[in-house]
C-alpha cells in the first residue's frame, strides 16, 4: 500500500468510527461491536491487513489506550453528581468483581483443569464492567437518576481495580514463582494503588495551580496530556500502577472547584469544556483504532473456546444477579429495575487491552485468552444493548427512597 494510500485509509476507518459512534449514539447499538466486525473483516477474513505485522505493537496499543480512556473517564467523572450512591456503588463493584472472578475461576479450574493462576487471571481480566459501553448505553436509558449514577460509578470504579489485580497475577506468573502467597499479592496491589493515588492526587493539585497560569494558554491541553503521559512513566518505572495515576491525575483535574472548596484552596480551575473535549476527541481516536486492531487479532480457530466465552458470559449473569440484589436490600427504586442493573454488565475495553498484554507477555497458553474473552466481551455487549429496550422503556417510577437514599 502506497504512502497516500494509507492516508485513504486512515481515512475511512476513522469515518467508519464516526459513523459508529454515531449511530450508538442514535441507536444504543454498540460502536464496539461495528469496529471488531471491521478489524475482523479486513484482517482474517479479507487479509486487506496481515495481522502479523501489527502484533508487535500490541502492548504499546493496549497501553496507550488504556491511559488514554481512564484519564479521560476521570476528566469526564463529577463527584457531586454520584457521591449520594457511592456506599451502594461500592458494594456493587467489591462483590461484582469478586463474584465474576470466583465463578469464572471455579469454572475453569474445577471444570476444566486449568491451573489456579490461570483460573484468577481469567476470572480478573473479565471481572468488571466497561464505562466505555455502560455509561453511553445507561444515559441513553429511561431509568431514574439513581439507577445511572450507581451504574456509571461502578464502572468507573471497577475498571483500575481489576486492571492492577490482573496485572500483578500477570506478574506473578511471569516471574515463574511458584507456590503463590496471596498475602504478596495483596501487598502488592496495595502499594501499587496507593503509589497511584498518592502521585496521582498530588500531581493532580499541583497541575490545577499550574493551569491558573496557563489558563489562556492555547496549548495547556498538549501539556496535560504530556504530564499524562510522563508520570505514567514515573509511576509505574516506582513499581505503581500508571493507570490508577491517569485515573485519579484525571479526577483531581475534572474536579477543580470542588476540590479546591474542599481544601479550602483560594484560587484553583477545573478542566474547562475545551479540554474535556480535546481529550475525548483523543480518546476516541485511541478507541477507534484499538478496537479495529483488536478485530484484526480474532482468529476464532477453536469454536470450542468461543462457546465457552459463552457460558462464561452467562455465568456472570447470574452471579450478577444476585450481587445486585444484595447491593439494592432496602431501596424499592433499584429493586424495581434489578433487570437493567443486572443486564448492564458489558465487559469492553479493560478485558480487551488486558488480553493483549497476556498476548504480549507470552506466559503458557497465553494463545486461548483472546478467543475466550472476546467471545465473553461480544455475548456481555449483546446482552447489555438487549437490556436497554427491554428493561429501560417502561415510565420511570418515583419512589420516595429516592430521596431517603
Amino acid at each position: 500500500m502506497t504512502v497516500t494510500g494509507v492516508f485513504g485509509f486512515i481515512g475511512i476507518l476513522l469515518m467508519i468510527g464516526f459513523l459508529a459512534d454515531f449511530l450508538f449514539r442514535k441507536t444504543s447499538f454498540p460502536d464496539i461491536l461495528i469496529l471488531l466486525a471491521l478489524g475482523y473483516l479486513i484482517g482474517p477474513v479479507l487479509n486487506i491487513v496481515d495481522p502479523s505485522q501489527v502484533a508487535p505493537a500490541s502492548q504499546i496499543i493496549a497501553g496507550l489506550a488504556l491511559v488514554v480512556i481512564l484519564f479521560s473517564a476521570g476528566l469526564e467523572f463529577e463527584f457531586a453528581r454520584v457521591f449520594s450512591c457511592a456506599p451502594r456503588a461500592i458494594v456493587l463493584v467489591l462483590l461484582g468483581v469478586g463474584v465474576s472472578i470466583a465463578s469464572t475461576a471455579a469454572v475453569t479450574y474445577y471444570l476444566l483443569d486449568w491451573g489456579l493462576m490461570d483460573s484468577l487471571l481469567l476470572g480478573a481480566i473479565v471481572g468488571g464492567t466497561s464505562s466505555a459501553i455502560v455509561v453511553p448505553l445507561i444515559s441513553r436509558a429511561r431509568v431514574p437518576d439513581q439507577v445511572s449514577s450507581l451504574l456509571s460509578l461502578e464502572s468507573v470504579l471497577n475498571s483500575p481495580l481489576i486492571i492492577v489485580f490482573a496485572l500483578v497475577i500477570l506478574e506473578t506468573m511471569s516471574s515463574g514463582e511458584s507456590g503463590l502467597e496471596f498475602s504478596i499479592i495483596g501487598q502488592n496491589i496495595g502499594m501499587q494503588f496507593g503509589l497511584g493515588i498518592g502521585i496521582g492526587a498530588g500531581m493532580g493539585f499541583f497541575w490545577l495551580w499550574m493551569l491558573t497560569l496557563l489558563e489562556k494558554d492555547p496549548y495547556s491541553d498538549i501539556a496535560t496530556l504530556a504530564i499524562v503521559f510522563l508520570f505514567y512513566f514515573v509511576v509505574e518505572a516506582l513499581h505503581g500502577s500508571g493507570v490508577i495515576f491517569a485515573l485519579i491525575f484525571g479526577l483531581i483535574l475534572g474536579n477543580g472547584v470542588s476540590v479546591a472548596r474542599l481544601f479550602r484552596i483560594k484560587r484553583t480551575v477545573e478542566a474547562t469544556e475545551i479540554m474535556k473535549r480535546f481529550h475525548s476527541q483523543i480518546s476516541f481516536l485511541i478507541k477507534t483504532f484499538f478496537f479495529i486492531y483488536l478485530g484484526l487479532m480474532i482468529s476464532f480457530d477453536e469454536p470450542g473456546l468461543v462457546v465457552l466465552g459463552v457460558v462464561l458470559s452467562l455465568i456472570i449473569l447470574i452471579g450478577r444477579y444476585i450481587v445486585v440484589l444484595l447491593a439494592s436490600a432496602g431501596s424499592r427504586t433499584l429493586l424495581s429495575n434489578s433487570g437493567i442493573l443486572t443486564t448492564m454488565f458489558a465487559r469492553g475495553e479493560s478485558a480487551a487491552i488486558l488480553t493483549q498484554v497476556v498476548v504480549a507477555v507470552g506466559i503458557l497458553n497465553a494463545s486461548v485468552y483472546p478467543d475466550i474473552i472476546m467471545s465473553i466481551i461480544v455475548t456481555s455487549v449483546v446482552i447489555s444493548a438487549i437490556g436497554i429496550p427491554v428493561f429501560a422503556r417502561k415510565p420511570l417510577q418515583q419512589d420516595a427512597d429516592v430521596v431517603q437514599e
